[in-house]
């Protein structure tokens, strides 16, 4: 039920005409900024929120549904919770709307892709957002249902509007924490579908960086992967706009290859 459920959100997501203008949340999100600024002396009662409200929430939501309407209702209720979480706005549509402007446009803006960027890093905006919008989702919707949507999609959320300071810092170790067997996924299924060469040194690269910079904790696997992986499947020579297309063609066939796997696993019986 849980592959299905996901074709359906993935197919409604991308073809939906206005379906992003319902799914930001921006109250949500606003009030739970403020239960944030409310607990600010107590560094834990963020991430405590956090899990509050997505794991447990989540999970009360599912055996409700479950239970009142067994697996109908559930998957309609999973279906909305995807919906919301492979948002906030269609990796597509902002790629489209980067590649139709010669100037700037809400696309850019969307993806974090600064003006005077080169391909290489437009092309790992293009990384990130897939990791943020389809992979983080799809890998936690599998493994836990709705309360592991929920999670990473507000987790991610509250991240983002952290930017990169001090503040949130149990927060971003549970991004880490979610994020990291997703990237050495992406990593898998990028070497698959793309230059196996190429992804294994980008790999054997971060590696030895790792080495180097965190006393040989090579398990630690960060977003900067996603940086080392954009550099070697990108070819020299690219303008940004070439980064932007080529990036976004590698993150369909990782996204096929991963549905293309989840669907045999379904038919074995390994998945429901």
């Amino acid at each position: 039920m849980k592959i299905l459920v996901l074709f359906a959100a993935m197919a409604i997501s991308h073809y939906g005409k206005g379906i992003d203008r319902y799914r930001s949340f921006d109250g949500f999100f606003a009030w739970l900024q403020r239960q944030f600024d409310r607990f600010s002396n107590q560094p834990y009662m963020d991430l405590a929120l956090i899990l509050l409200i997505a794991v447990i929430g989540g999970g009360v939501l599912s055996a409700l549904a479950d239970g009142l309407g067994g697996g109908a209702l559930w998957a309609l209720v999973a279906l909305g919770v995807l919906l919301f979480s492979l948002g906030p706005r269609d990796l597509d549509l902002d790629v489209k709307d980067a590649l139709a402007s010669d100037e700037p446009s809400e696309g850019y803006e969307a993806l974090g892709i600064r003006e005077e960027a080169d391909a290489h890093e437009a092309g790992m905006q293009v990384y990130l957002a897939a990791l943020a919008r389809w992979f983080g989702v799809i890998f936690w919707f599998v493994v836990l249902g709705i309360p592991g949507a929920l999670l990473y999609r507000i987790t991610e959320r509250v991240c983002e509007q952290a930017g990169a300071g001090a503040e949130r810092q149990w927060v971003f170790r549970l991004r880490f924490f979610l994020e990291w067997p997703v990237i050495v996924l992406m990593v898998v299924a990028s070497a698959l579908t793309n230059d196996f060469d190429r992804v294994y040194q980008a790999w054997h690269r971060y590696r030895k960086d790792m080495m180097e910079d965190e006393q040989g904790r090579v398990w630690l696997i960060h977003r900067q992967m996603l940086t080392e992986l954009a550099d070697a499947v990108l070819p020299e020579g690219l303008d940004q706009r070439g980064g932007i297309q080529l990036a976004h063609h590698f993150v369909w066939r990782m996204l096929i290859l991963w549905l293309v796997v989840l669907s045999i696993l379904l038919l074995v019986g390994w998945l429901s």
